[in-house]
């Protein structure tokens, strides 16, 4: 190169950003529904039912359900799914390929009530 050409930066808003692009995952919609009580023990607890479903999705996903109480457990009707709970958010990791809409159980087992337990957020990543 004998010239010297000066680097020239464009910003177009309709463009997906690059390190995203590259990772050869496809990020499309998920949502998360809570249903309410699925199993009740007697006063102390039990298990509210939430279900995830996604769209456009291609890889493994991550995502955070965060609720208004302390979660003890937190399962799925899949076996291959993980899923791990912390304070109040259940996590769970999966393949875009597990069933769809996935059953996902949220357990209470510290004396509270079941009836109280609301979904208050939820966030997802894809890689």
């Amino acid at each position: 190169m004998r010239t010297y050409k000066k680097p020239v930066v464009s910003v177009d808003a309709g463009m997906t950003e690059g390190v995203y692009a590259a990772s050869g995952a496809t990020q499309g919609t998920l949502n998360v529904t809570y249903y309410g009580v699925w199993d009740r023990w007697g006063t102390n607890g039990g298990k509210g039912l939430a279900m995830a479903n996604w769209s456009g999705i291609d890889g493994t996903i991550t995502l955070n359900v965060h609720f208004n109480d302390t979660v003890d457990e937190a399962e799925t009707t899949d076996a291959s799914v993980q899923a791990s709970c912390s304070g109040k958010t259940a996590t769970f990791v999966f393949a875009s390929t597990v069933e769809n809409p996935l059953t996902m159980g949220i357990h209470l087992n510290h004396g509270t009530s079941i009836d109280d337990l609301k979904m208050t957020s939820f966030e997802y990543s894809v890689r």
